[in-house]
């Protein structure tokens, strides 16, 4: 017997290749920012033993720095933050992947790479702060025209922010508009 998409309980067919379109994202995206981290801590060195590399006068510069808090230096002073960062992002991890392939979210494709860009960000900066008990930030903006300056960043912090705003504007698509192809999300039939 076949159940519809809006019966309790009924199971959705993950369309063939969405959960490597996802581990694709994910571990591509955590590689990269893995390797842009010791790339640049490399050839900078250490925060504060030289001067940063201007990219763009006045506007973007690379310069190291460590931070034991969340994104943007965010709970910094906390005793333990870094761990208990790592612990939230292994628990975010977990949900993650309960969501889009244990309760089906992943017939969406749009939620699907918006949650493996999360899974990028959290992967880069869980593997920082369990082996150096702090994450690597290079990438500084800072507009002087406008008197800007944002707190220095890497890759994993910027898809964790585009992978959060996808989430957004997911959420804010009208309720009529299913971004799931029912062509693809066929209901899974009991046995």
């Amino acid at each position: 017997m076949n159940r519809s998409r809006s019966e309790p309980g009924a199971r959705v067919a993950i369309p063939a290749g969405r959960s490597a379109l996802f581990w694709a994202i994910a571990l591509a995206g955590a590689g990269f920012d893995l390797a842009t981290k010791s790339y640049f801590f490399r050839k900078i060195g250490e925060p504060y033993q030289g001067p940063p590399w201007t990219v763009i006068p006045n506007v973007l510069e690379l310069q190291t720095n460590y931070n034991t808090g969340a994104l943007w230096g965010f709970m910094r002073t906390v005793p333990h933050s870094s761990l208990i960062f790592a612990g939230l992002s292994i628990l975010a991890a977990v949900g993650i992947c309960y969501w889009l392939f244990a309760l089906g979210a992943a017939v969406d494709r749009r939620l699907t790479i918006a949650l493996a860009l999360i899974m990028a960000g959290a992967l880069g900066n869980c593997y920082d702060r369990l082996m150096l008990g702090q994450v690597r930030d290079f990438v500084h903006l800072k507009i002087e025209a406008i008197h800007f300056d944002c707190a220095i960043f890497n890759f994993a912090d910027n898809m964790l922010v585009v992978g959060a705003l996808g989430l957004v504007l997911l959420a804010l698509r009208p309720d009529g508009e299913d971004a799931a192809d029912p062509a693809r999300a066929e209901p899974a039939t009991s046995t």
